[in-house]
């Protein structure tokens, strides 16, 4: 006797065994072998903290549970990690990079030094969304945000945000801070805020002044004053921090301010190199967006106070096509800020 079974039911089948023989492969592939995590910039700094912290964590969550190991790769202020995992990595899925995002603005701005495109990396997603902030000390005297349009307030510089960030502030809105430069870190700039040498420091990131800053702000030492982002900070808003956008005089500006901080966005972003295969890619994305809900690395990080808020690869993309889809004359003006804030990314 012939048996007839339905088409529907046969292609169906076909699917399951496809989809299983698939996820095999990407198992068979990963067993017994090693991810490498490259963080663009030396040990001891956030995005090492982040790098470090996840790959503890993510290799349970990639099918056949290779090891990972991370590799730092300072350089060219983040240059150089970022063109080797553009241009030279193995496309195999084994490699993955911690690179820092605010590079996007070397890219657009057109830096000779710059091999990447960030639209073309097989993005993962970012292990954090978060804010500048400006932080003050009970002698600064500031109580409200309009005090900051029209109150001086001497601020310390370490380089990088914590100088580019007021300057951006003082052009666009019309704070008055003004930079004591020099100081080799913000963790320099903190017992300068102590000692009254500086009343503040501003473009300090949320998750970094959340751990380094814990003490001060329970005592009553420092305050947040201000959240530079493009959208408020949940714990910020619960704070009744000021929103930097709500200073913006007008529309353009407020064009301005959200196309030089979408990169806060993918502030802690973990990319592949281009081009590597799409069944990697999902497994590597699927293991990402695992790790960062493992109660494991959530305990942890509730411990050491490091903040997780996921940004997946669709938001990402989404975010680089504004900056990228951005006006040129936004574009244009934006550069020209950042370049007179002094920004070390367009120098290079």
């Amino acid at each position: 006797m012939t048996v007839r079974w339905p088409v529907g039911l046969l292609l169906g089948c076909f699917a399951v065994d496809a989809s299983a023989l698939a996820q095999e492969t990407v198992a068979d592939f990963y067993r017994g072998k090693q991810i490498r995590v490259i963080v663009a910039s030396a040990s001891g700094g956030g995005f090492d903290l982040y790098g470090r912290q996840i790959a503890r964590h993510l290799g349970r969550h990639v099918p056949g549970s290779p090891t990972v190991v991370v590799q730092n790769m300072p350089g060219a202020g983040g240059l150089a990690a970022m063109n080797h995992l553009a241009a030279r990595a193995s496309k195999d899925g084994l490699t993955i990079g911690v690179p820092q995002g605010p590079l996007v603005y070397a890219q657009i701005g057109k830096s000779p030094n710059v091999q990447f495109d960030m639209r073309s990396y097989s993005w993962l997603g970012s292990a954090n969304v978060t804010s500048n902030t400006c932080v003050f000390t009970k002698r600064a005297g500031i109580a409200s945000a309009s005090d900051l349009l029209t109150k001086s307030v001497i601020v310390g510089g370490s380089g990088g945000s914590t100088e580019f960030v007021p300057n951006l502030l003082n052009a666009l809105i019309g704070t008055k801070f003004n930079i004591v430069k020099g100081y080799k870190s913000t963790n320099d700039v903190i017992p300068a805020m102590e000692r009254g040498e500086v009343d503040g420091l501003c473009g300090w990131g949320w998750d970094s002044a959340r751990v380094i800053g814990r003490d001060y702000f329970a005592r009553g030492t420092f305050a947040v004053g201000l959240d530079c982002a493009n959208e408020r900070h949940p714990e910020l808003a619960a704070r009744g921090v000021p929103f930097m956008m709500d200073l913006a005089k007008d529309d353009e500006t407020r064009k301005v301010l959200s196309f030089l901080f979408s990169y806060l966005v993918f502030i802690r972003p973990f990319v592949a190199p281009p081009d590597i295969p799409a069944d990697r890619l999902k497994a590597l994305q699927d293991a990402f967006a695992a790790t960062l809900k493992d109660p494991e690395l959530l305990a942890e990080a509730d411990r050491v106070g490091v903040e997780i808020r996921y940004a997946p690869p669709a938001r990402v993309a989404a975010v680089l096509n504004e900056i990228f889809g951005a006006p040129e004359a936004i574009q244009n003006r934006a550069l020209e800020e950042l370049r007179k804030a002094g920004w070390e990314g367009l120098q290079r």
